[in-house]
């Protein structure tokens, strides 16, 4: 094989790799929804109140994650380990009573491939202590970046979060 087809076989290649990811949906409302629902589904994983929810944070967060939780910076290492302290609190504290959901999802397609933007508002809660301890309900909100992978996977890469269950 000559050196030029060599070349062109593997621009071709390469063309072939970045190809593979499918398209992202064309109609952009539809492209931010599905957007939307990937980043629920994905913190519906990795919420730090249920069992097996490492397993979904390495799935959802780039390795690279520049993240916050209120004024706290962490790295992808530093906000799993400030989940394990959140899930010990969250699964003991509330004695199994813990909830949480979404009052609002938008999704911000980017026009070239499945990642965008993601701001979500939530609430969370439970009766402190377990059944007929006091309920404390609180408000959150999260900024999400998200990007598309090499391997066509959608990996969060930013994400900031706010809430005043810090203050429980």
């Amino acid at each position: 094989m000559q050196f030029s087809q060599l070349v062109g076989l593997t621009i071709a290649g390469a063309s072939l790799a970045s190809a593979a990811c499918p398209p992202r949906i064309e109609d952009g409302i539809k492209a931010g929804d599905d957007l939307a629902r990937w980043a629920q589904d994905s913190i519906n994983a990795f919420f730090p109140f249920q069992d097996g929810w490492q397993d979904a944070f390495d799935v959802a967060f780039s390795a690279d994650v520049d993240a916050t939780f209120n004024a706290t910076v962490f790295t992808f290492d530093t906000f799993k380990t400030a989940y394990e302290g959140f899930y010990q609190l969250l699964d003991g504290g509330f004695g199994g009573t813990f909830e949480h959901g979404f009052l609002s999802a938008i999704g911000v397609p980017n026009a070239a491939d499945s990642g965008g933007f993601v701001t979500v508002t939530g609430w969370e809660g439970g009766l402190i202590g377990g059944a007929g301890g006091p309920l404390l309900n609180t408000t959150d909100a999260a900024f999400i970046v998200i990007e598309e992978t090499e391997s066509c996977e959608r990996k969060i890469v930013e994400f900031r979060e706010t809430s005043n269950l810090g203050k429980f």
